[in-house]
């Protein structure tokens, strides 16, 4: 029990040096169709000039993204050569804000076009999302101690989720003619480890004399690791793609719908005192010093009182999203384009508009550029991604949301690249 509530909360701690991300999949790489990986996020838009493509063994992917409500800058005030803590950390943050990363490595991709009508693919990939439900009060708490809770009880609502899993996918696409071509991809998936909390919930009110807290708690969560064959579940893509005479193109897809059941090393996390009295004495602040961290953890410990049992099977959902895309190409060199997704995820729910333009500098190099609108997040969020290419060798690089030049103003950042052999 102990390891397990040490570790969600230095997972909460350190996620703090970077700002929620969009997951999983680039929005860049969306409209950069002069890669394979533009298929990661519309599986039906194939590139027309590209036959076939494989991506270099371990190294045709490799996507992290990660991301918090608060920067360096935000924790801590610079002034001249000093360094202050900011007392005033939790008037900065959203009231619900979410601490997320995610990981993406392909091991293998190949795509073949047959006919110009058909063209199948192919995949094995490693997958992981987490997410961290942060309620403001709690680092109000933390920050300011519980003085500020006399008037009115603090009331936390928490969640997390983690899912690390193996992915073999195959899929097909067929060009109705030459303006529209459908396409989806049938995932076989193997869970390797689960982590999600079906309530991690806390009402506690500060006594105005003694300043001690007593409430309620209930707090219940689920862990499962294992072999991926113990853990199966299955996924779908699907996708649709329309380019017109007039050089627009758009865009419809479906990514990651599906599910995980785990049955292997299942465990049950629940507080011995749900919906019981607890107390504990209060604390003063963590700017402060000393053994105050430390000493509110031992109590949190002592006082929550996990207890560890094996648990049922039970089943998680992937994390979802939905695209929508329009492009123009205004030369056979240039084009812009507007993306509007969604991520459908365990706990929330998240949706953005991206802008972007791509430019074709020479037959072996292009770059594009865009910015990302996310919603409750800020409308500064840029993003700049390049492909070369040798011959038939292809290198991408791309850099997205990384919301500010200086890196102690860095909330966030997500970084993609991988190299793909592709025959025209």
């Amino acid at each position: 029990m102990t390891k397990h509530l040490l570790f969600i909360i230095a997972w909460s701690v350190l996620s703090f040096f970077f700002r929620p991300a969009a997951a999983q999949e680039s929005n860049l790489l969306h409209f950069m169709n002069t890669t394979p990986q533009a298929l990661r996020s519309n599986p039906a838009n194939f590139p027309d000039s590209m036959e076939m493509y494989f991506g270099v063994p371990f190294l045709a992917n490799i996507s992290v993204g990660v991301g918090s409500p608060l920067a360096w800058s935000d924790i801590f005030i610079h002034r001249r050569d000093s360094l202050f803590f900011n007392r005033n950390l939790a008037s900065v943050m959203p009231d619900n804000s979410h601490i997320t990363a995610d990981f993406n490595y392909d091991i293998f991709t190949f795509g073949k076009r047959f006919n110009n009508k058909h063209y199948l693919t192919a995949g094995l990939t490693v997958k992981g999302y987490g997410d961290a439900g942060l309620p403001k009060d709690i680092v109000s708490l933390l920050v300011n101690g519980n003085a500020a809770f006399t008037k009115k009880p603090l009331v936390l609502d928490a969640s997390f989720f983690g899912i690390t899993y193996g992915e073999l996918a195959i899929g097909y696409g067929y060009h109705i003619n030459k303006h529209w071509t459908v396409s989806g991809r049938v995932k076989l998936l193997g869970g390797i480890a689960s982590a999600y909390s079906e309530s991690l919930k806390a009402t506690l009110t500060t006594n105005e004399s003694t300043y001690e807290m007593t409430g309620t708690t209930d707090i219940l969560f689920k862990t499962a690791q294992g072999n991926i064959f113990d853990n199966l579940g299955v996924g779908m893509d699907a996708g649709v793609y329309l380019k017109t005479p007039k050089g627009l193109e758009f865009g419809l897809s479906f990514i990651d719908w599906g599910f995980i059941r785990w049955n292997s090393s299942v465990t049950e996390h629940r507080g011995v005192k749900n919906d019981q009295s607890i107390s504990f004495s209060g604390i003063t602040d963590i700017s402060s010093g000393g053994d105050v961290m430390k000493t509110f953890l031992d109590t949190l410990k002592h006082q929550l009182d996990l207890e560890e049992r094996a648990g049922k099977a039970f089943q998680t959902v992937l994390p979802g999203r939905l695209f929508f895309s329009a492009a123009y190409n205004f030369s056979p060199n240039d084009r812009v384009g507007l993306l509007f997704r969604t991520d459908v995820l365990q706990h929330f729910s998240r949706s953005g508009i991206a802008i972007m333009y791509n430019r074709l500098i020479s037959d072996w190099f292009s770059v594009s550029a865009g910015n990302n609108f996310i919603f409750d997040m800020g409308a500064f969020n840029p993003g700049i991604a390049m492909n070369f290419c040798a011959s038939t060798f292809q290198f991408y690089i791309n850099i997205e949301n990384f919301r500010s030049f200086r890196l102690r103003d860095m909330d966030g950042i997500r970084l993609q690249l991988g190299m793909a052999i592709a025959l025209y």
